[in-house]
């Protein structure tokens, strides 16, 4: 091929010398790689180790956060007396929160769902104060006047009785002949636990009714939280490593969603056996009916003994005073054994709640079996007595999520195989 001729180089074919240059004399270079020897690098600092694999600079973080946090503490400590309410209120919001969820999801904004659940508390607590309160308070009034009073008819009925029975009480080692000697000398277990719950709900009582200022933090400071509950909840998570903070939304999500539905499902049952109770002594003629539904309500939450003290002082009153059952048969006072049924009455209607309607309201507002729910509650009661009684359920079923979680096939059907019935072996 005559390259001079101004031909063009065939496709492909890549000049190598002048003679099969182009005639315009442009002559690309050939391409060339060059390999470039990677430069000695200095031999690398060996870098101290510290204990626990962290660094000098991890230490001093740490460190300054412990030193942080401890500062924290002592400031809280120092500020305890105004804490609770704060607590209280953050508390509020987080059991809230499910319902505020709830209502979001059907197209409200979360301000108008606190502002909704706000109005419906409000509208609760008129109806409440307007119908029951007066009545209520008329019934504790009178009580107050005439304690004094069943107290004596209750102490001298009760010395006449004793000293009437002398033989019979010897044979169940009761050898006192006044009440006020059996009382002051065999307390007894039962006494000692009915002393302990009066002096618990009577000092939360007192507490907070000496805390009046509280009655206005707690509603405004709940609403503000709820409002920012979202946000302050992904802050606290934030603090944790990223990896872990799926784990921890959904782990403490089912704990809040726990505690939220245990509570919902604890004022059910209050307030049903309260309206039970009341209903009873209502058409048996109690003259206190309303006060004694309500004290029923209020002393369940103490389980197993607020509601003997409410079967104790409906059949104590109801001897001291003469009554009209079903507002046709009179019934006077002093009859034992219609203070012995109502008695009978309470206790037969508290041991219903208790095994039935109780572990499957409650105990299936918190996702545990019956059974479970029971031995929660006993566990609770052994461990921590009366305060542990309340948050048995709660706690459980928070223990519950746990184990799901680190234990996954836990939460799985047993096998099909399992459940079926095997033919008796021959």
């Amino acid at each position: 091929m005559d390259l001079r001729s101004g031909s063009d180089i065939p496709e492909g074919k890549v000049p190598t010398s002048a003679q099969e240059a182009p005639a315009d004399g442009r002559i690309e270079a050939p391409l060339t790689i060059q390999v470039v020897e990677p430069e000695a690098r200095p031999p690398m600092l060996m870098r101290a180790v510290y204990p626990f694999g962290l660094s000098l600079r991890g230490w001093r973080r740490t460190l300054l956060t412990g030193l942080f946090l401890l500062l924290v503490i002592a400031f809280l400590w120092r500020l305890q007396s105004i804490l609770p309410p704060f607590i209280a209120a953050f508390l509020i919001a987080a059991l809230l929160d499910p319902i505020v969820r709830y209502l979001e999801e059907r197209g409200r904004s979360r301000v108008q769902a606190a502002l909704s659940l706000y109005a419906l508390g409000l509208l609760i607590v008129i109806l409440v104060a307007a119908l029951v309160v007066p009545a209520a308070t008329r019934q504790i009034e009178e009580l107050t006047r005439n304690s004094n009073q069943y107290y004596t008819f209750v102490r001298q009925t009760s010395d006449t009785w004793m000293a009437r029975n002398a033989p019979l009480l010897r044979f169940f080692g009761i050898r006192q002949h006044t009440f006020a000697a059996l009382v002051n000398q065999k307390p007894g277990p039962l006494q000692d636990k009915i002393t302990e719950a009066l002096t618990t709900v009577t000092g939360a009582i007192q507490g907070v009714a000496s805390q009046a200022v509280w009655l206005i933090v707690i509603p405004v400071a709940s609403f503000f939280l709820l409002r920012d509950y979202t946000a302050i909840r992904a802050w606290i998570i934030a603090l944790f490593p990223a990896r872990l903070h799926v784990e921890i939304d959904e782990v403490s999500r089912g704990i809040v969603d726990v505690f939220s539905a245990y509570l919902q499902g604890l004022a059910k049952i209050c307030s049903l056996y309260g309206i039970v109770v009341f209903l009873f002594l209502w058409l048996i003629g109690h003259k206190y009916a309303l006060f004694l539904g309500l004290m029923a309500a209020a002393f369940y939450v103490v389980p197993l003994i607020g509601p003997w003290c409410v079967a104790v002082t409906a059949g104590l009153l109801a001897y001291s005073e003469p009554h009209r059952a079903l507002f046709l048969v009179p019934v006077p006072s002093n009859s034992i054994s219609f203070a012995i049924l109502i008695g009978l009455c309470i206790i037969a209607a508290q041991i219903v709640f208790d095994q039935i309607i109780y572990p499957r309201l409650v105990g299936a507002s918190a996702g545990l079996h019956p059974v479970v729910s029971i031995f929660a509650l006993l566990s609770g009661a052994t461990l921590f007595g009366i305060v542990g009684m309340v948050i048995a359920i709660p706690v459980a079923g928070s223990m519950q999520i746990l184990l799901t979680y680190f234990f996954p096939r836990m939460a799985d059907p047993p096998p099909a195989r399992l459940m079926s019935e095997r033919p008796p072996v021959a």
